[in-house]
């Protein structure tokens, strides 16, 4: 956990991950068929993780569909972890971004507190925070019960959209932030809810939609 002096105010530099610290891949579905090839995710768990994702669908329920995580349910948690930790060194570190790397140790270097939000799996999260040597990793925690089984639902505040400004709100009373001299690093639309809290929100690989509204606010365009 990063240690601050509650006193101090700092400057933090907050990075989406996938799309943005990671191109063009995501980290759950590279995850999701990984476990398939392992066949440890079975056919029943995908007929569960469907039927469970067309109920929500019918009901509009369209950001239940990103919580929907029963392709996991009964399933032990610390496996999980394990398989998280092999696929990320197999399959997702190769396509981390140098120029991304190379802009968070820039902004380290200069003082900032690297924050990772994400709504990927927190176990990813925390690959990702050791990877890139970032001081906070936050995405979404899979509710577990009392024998360390997975539920299929989710612990907490679901960092995706709207629920990412509720963690950096979170985060700004915890270590004193200061949002007008920090940066938001992302590439979806859905990202601009927390993107506009900072002074400096930067689109990287944006997507046509944050691309427009980038421009039309004037923010910084790159590409990781």
């Amino acid at each position: 956990m990063y240690v601050v002096e509650s006193n101090v105010v700092k400057r933090a530099a907050i990075f989406d991950i996938d799309g943005t610290i990671l191109r063009n891949i995501s980290s759950e579905r590279v995850f999701f068929r990984y476990l398939i090839e392992k066949g440890i995710v079975t056919s029943e768990d995908l007929l569960r993780f469907a039927t469970v994702f067309l109920n929500n669908f019918m009901r509009f329920k369209g950001l239940y569909v990103r919580r929907n995580k029963y392709y996991l349910k009964n399933k032990a948690y610390e496996k999980i972890v394990s398989d998280v930790n092999e696929c990320f060194k197999k399959r997702i570190s190769p396509h981390i971004s140098v120029t991304a790397l190379e802009e968070i140790h820039m902004l380290k270097d200069k003082g900032h507190m690297i924050i990772l939000l994400s709504g990927t799996l927190s176990p990813f999260v925390e690959c990702f925070k050791k990877y890139c040597d970032a001081d906070i990793g936050i995405g979404t925690n899979l509710a577990i019960d009392d024998e360390g089984i997975i539920t299929g639902e989710i612990n907490g505040i679901h960092s995706y959209s709207g629920g990412k400004a509720k963690v950096v709100n979170r985060l700004v009373t915890e270590y004193n932030i200061d949002l007008s001299s920090s940066y938001a690093y992302a590439n979806q639309y859905v990202d601009v809810k927390f993107m506009r809290m900072v002074g400096h929100p930067i689109a990287v690989n944006a997507s046509p939609l944050l691309r427009l509204y980038a421009k039309m606010n004037r923010w910084k365009i790159v590409e990781f």
